[in-house]
C-alpha cells in the first residue's frame, strides 16, 4: 500500500513538472512569438499592468485547458506523458489562433499588441484575458468529452463563432461605442466586456460537454446551448442591474470621466458569477 502510494506521488510529480514545462512554452510562445515583448523588461522596469494582465489570462486559460486531461484517469506513464504533451501543444497553439481572432474580428479596429504593450491599455487587456479564460474554460470541457480530435477541434471552432457572435452583439446593445472607449485606456468597459465573455465561454462550456452522439444530434444541441446563453446572459445582465446596482446605469458609470472600474467590475461579476450558477444548475 506505501509503495503504490509512493508511486502515486512520484507520477503526479512528474505530471506537474511536465505541466510547468507546458506553462514555460505557453509563455515563450505568446511574448517572443505572438506577442513579441520582453516580459520581464515590461512587468519590472516599465510597469505594464496591461500585459501582465493579457499574460496572466493567457496562462490561466491554459492551467484550466490542461485540468481536463490531467484528471483524466491514468492510461500508465507512457501514455499519460505523451497525451499531456500533444494535449499541451494543441491547447498552446488553439489559444494563440483565438487571440489572434480577437484582434482581428472582435477588436478589429486597433492593433492589440501596441494598445497593449507600448501604450499599457488596460482596458484592451481585459477584453484579451477574458477571451483566454473563456477559451480555457471550453477546452475544458471538450477534453472530458468522448469525442475524436476532429470533433473536439469542429466544436472548438464552433465556440469560437459563437464568442466573437456575442461580442459583436454586446458591442451593439451597448449605449456606447466600446473600440472608442477602449481605445481611450478605459478599463471599465473592458473589464465589464472581458466578463461578457468569460460567462459566454462558461455558458458554451455546456454545449461542448458530454458525449459524442452524432452530427445532427450534437450540433442541435449546440445551437440550442448558444442560442440558451444568449439569453441568459441579457437575463443575467438585467438581474446584475436590478439587485447589484438599484437605481444606476452600469454603463454610464463605466464611460464617465473618470470612468468607475467598480462598475465594470460589477458588471463582470454579473455574467462570470451568474454563468457559473447556470452551469451548476445543469
Amino acid at each position: 500500500m506505501n509503495e503504490q502510494l509512493w508511486m502515486a506521488m512520484a507520477r503526479s510529480v512528474v505530471y506537474l513538472l511536465e505541466a510547468f514545462v507546458l506553462l514555460w512554452i505557453a509563455k515563450a510562445a505568446y511574448t517572443r512569438v505572438y506577442r513579441k515583448a520582453q516580459l520581464k523588461v515590461e512587468l519590472f522596469d516599465k510597469g505594464n499592468v496591461a500585459l501582465a494582465v493579457s499574460t496572466v489570462g493567457y496562462l490561466l486559460g491554459i492551467v484550466i485547458a490542461l485540468g481536463g486531461v490531467l484528471g483524466s484517469p491514468s492510461t500508465g506513464w507512457q501514455s499519460d506523458l505523451t497525451g499531456i504533451a500533444v494535449y499541451g501543444a494543441v491547447t498552446i497553439a488553439l489559444m494563440l489562433i483565438a487571440s489572434f481572432l480577437c484582434e482581428k474580428i472582435l477588436l478589429p479596429q486597433f492593433n492589440n499588441t501596441k494598445e497593449v504593450v507600448q501604450d499599457h491599455n488596460l482596458g484592451t487587456a481585459f477584453v484579451e484575458a477574458g477571451m483566454h479564460i473563456a477559451n480555457g474554460l471550453i477546452l475544458l470541457s471538450i477534453v472530458q468529452g468522448s469525442g475524436s480530435w476532429f470533433v473536439g477541434l469542429v466544436f472548438w471552432a464552433l465556440a469560437q463563432v459563437v464568442l466573437l457572435i456575442v461580442g459583436l452583439l454586446y458591442e451593439f446593445t451597448t449605449a456606447h461605442k466600446i473600440h472608442e472607449e477602449l481605445e481611450r485606456d478605459n478599463a471599465a468597459v473592458g473589464l465589464a466586456f472581458g466578463g461578457v465573455l468569460v460567462g459566454m465561454g462558461n455558458i458554451v462550456s455546456l454545449a461542448v460537454a458530454g458525449d459524442f452522439v452524432g452530427w445532427s444530434e450534437s450540433l442541435k444541441v449546440f445551437a440550442a446551448d448558444a442560442v440558451f446563453g444568449l439569453v441568459v446572459l441579457y437575463v443575467i445582465k438585467r438581474l446584475t442591474d436590478a439587485l447589484l446596482a438599484p437605481g444606476v446605469k452600469l454603463g454610464e458609470q463605466q464611460t464617465a470621466q473618470p470612468p468607475n472600474t467598480g462598475a465594470g467590475l460589477v458588471e463582470a461579476f454579473g455574467y462570470v458569477g451568474g454563468s457559473m450558477l447556470v452551469v451548476w444548475v445543469f
